[in-house]
C-alpha cells in the first residue's frame, strides 16, 4: 500500500477513534471467550450488483478501510487473534449463483487483506451466504444487502490500551454488523432464502436445417439431465412420391446420449450450450427412385460418435444454433428394381441385391434449437 495513503487513512481513523462525537466512533464491543474478555472491531465493505471484486472507493468503503488501517497501524497485525470475513449477496436471482458470488466476495476481501497485511494470512476465516430480504425495500437498504463484513478480534489475554472504550457511543446505523453471537466462535450463519420464481429449461425441440433444405423433414427432442448430460431422440421422415417416377421415402430414427463439457444450472435456462460429445445409434428403411436412373429399396443401421457446439441466438436467447458432425459405422442391405414402361409396376432386379458397409462421416447438422422453459417456484431454505 502507498505509505502516504496509509498514513492518511491512519490519521483519519485515529481522529475518529478518539473523537467525542458519536460519528467518530468505531463499532467495537467486548466479547467473551473461554472465560476471558477481549475486544472485537467490526467493519463492513459493500459491493456493486453482481460484482465480486473489491473496490476501495465504493459507498462507505474508504472510511471503513481508514479505520481498519489505523487500528492495525496502532496495535500491529501480529497481535491480532483472528479475523472472520462474512460475505453476503442479495437474495434475488439464482441461489447457486448468489452463493458463488458471496464466496468470491469473501475471497476478494481476504486477498486484499493478506496482500496489505501478510501477518493476517493464517488468521483469516471465511463465511459466505445470502442476505435475507430487508423489512424495508428502499433503494438504500437493497444496495446494502451486498457486503463483506469482517470482525477483528484481539487476543483475550492482553489489555488493549484504548481509554474508556466501554463509554464509546456507537452509531449502529453505519457500523452495526448485526451478526449472531455464534459468529464470535466462528460458526456458520443460517440464512433463510425466501421463495422465488425462476424459469427452468426442461427440454428442447430441434430440426436439422440441412435436411429441411432437401425436403427431408426431421424432428428431434433433447432432454437435459443433471448438470452435464442430455439424451436426444431423432426422427427423419420424408415420405413423398410424384407420378410413379420420383420417390423419396426415408424413415430413420434413433437415440443419442451427450456429455456437455461446461456444466449448467439445473434450475436455470443456460442448458444445452457449449461443446459436447456423444454416442448415437440409428436404424432406417428407405425407397429412393429418380425416374430410371436411381431405384433402390433397403434398410440400414448405424452407430458412432458425435461432437459439436451450440450457442444462444439473439439478445433474449430465445433459441440456440447447433453445429455437429457424427463419425461411425453404417451397414445396409439393398434391393434394386426397374419401373415398367408406363411406371405402373416396379420389377425387382435379382442382379442388384446385396449388402454394403461403410466407415466415415454419417451425419452433419446445422440445427435450430427451441428450448422449452417452465416457471418454477423455489421454496425458501436455510443454508
Amino acid at each position: 500500500m502507498n505509505s502516504a495513503k496509509l498514513a492518511l487513512r491512519a490519521f483519519l481513523a485515529a481522529f475518529m477513534l478518539f473523537a467525542a462525537t458519536p460519528f467518530g466512533a468505531i463499532a467495537q464491543e467486548r466479547v467473551v471467550k473461554d472465560g476471558s474478555e477481549g475486544y472485537a472491531y467490526d467493519f463492513q465493505i459493500f459491493f456493486p450488483v453482481n460484482i465480486s471484486k473489491f473496490s476501495e472507493n465504493y459507498l462507505d468503503n474508504p472510511e471503513s478501510l481508514a479505520k481498519l488501517d489505523s487500528i492495525i497501524a496502532i496495535y500491529g497485525a501480529n497481535v491480532i487473534d483472528s479475523l472472520l470475513i462474512v460475505a453476503r449477496s442479495s437474495p434475488e436471482g439464482r441461489y447457486q449463483f448468489n452463493m458463488d458470488l458471496a464466496l468470491n466476495r469473501a475471497k476478494s476481501m481476504s486477498d486484499y487483506l493478506t496482500t496489505h497485511y501478510p501477518d493476517l494470512n493464517a488468521k483469516i476465516r471465511l463465511d459466505h451466504g445470502i442476505s435475507p430480504w430487508p423489512k424495508s425495500k428502499s433503494k438504500k437498504d437493497l444496495v446494502r444487502l451486498r457486503y463483506a463484513a469482517f470482525r477483528l478480534v484481539f487476543p483475550f489475554d492482553i489489555e488493549i490500551p484504548v481509554p474508556q472504550m466501554e463509554n464509546v457511543v456507537i452509531d449502529e446505523s453505519l457500523y452495526a454488523l448485526d451478526l449472531p453471537e455464534e459468529v464470535i466462535e466462528q460458526e456458520p450463519i443460517d440464512v433463510v432464502i425466501p421463495a422465488a420464481k425462476s424459469k427452468m429449461t426442461i427440454l428442447a425441440l430441434k430440426t436439422n436445417l440441412l435436411y429441411d433444405a432437401v425436403t427431408a423433414l426431421n424432428f428431434e427432442i433433447e432432454v437435459p439431465i443433471g448438470k452435464r448430460w442430455s439424451i436426444m431422440w431423432e426422427d427423419v421422415f420424408p415420405w413423398w412420391e410424384t407420378g410413379n417416377k420420383y420417390c423419396l421415402q426415408h424413415w430413420e430414427m434413433g437415440p443419442e446420449v451427450r456429455y456437455w463439457f461446461k456444466p449448467w444450472d439445473v434450475y436455470g435456462t443456460d442448458k444445452l450450450r457449449g461443446f459436447f460429445a456423444g454416442v448415437y445409434g440409428m436404424s432406417s428403411r428407405y425407397d429412393f427412385q429418380y425416374d430410371r436412373s436411381l431405384n433402390w429399396q433397403g434398410e440400414y443401421w448405424s452407430t458412432g460418435l458425435s461432437g459439436g457446439w451450440s450457442t444462444a441466438l439473439g439478445r433474449s436467447k430465445w433459441g440456440n444454433l447447433e453445429l455437429s458432425l457424427a463419425l461411425g459405422y453404417l451397414s445396409t442391405r439393398y434391393r434394386g428394381y426397374i419401373p415398367a414402361d408406363d411406371y405402373s409396376l416396379l420389377i425387382r432386379n435379382p442382379y442388384r441385391v446385396g449388402s454394403a458397409s461403410y466407415w466415415g462421416p454419417t451425419k452433419a447438422k446445422v440445427s435450430l434449437v427451441i428450448p422449452i422453459n417452465v416457471t418454477i417456484m423455489k421454496k425458501g431454505d436455510t443454508k
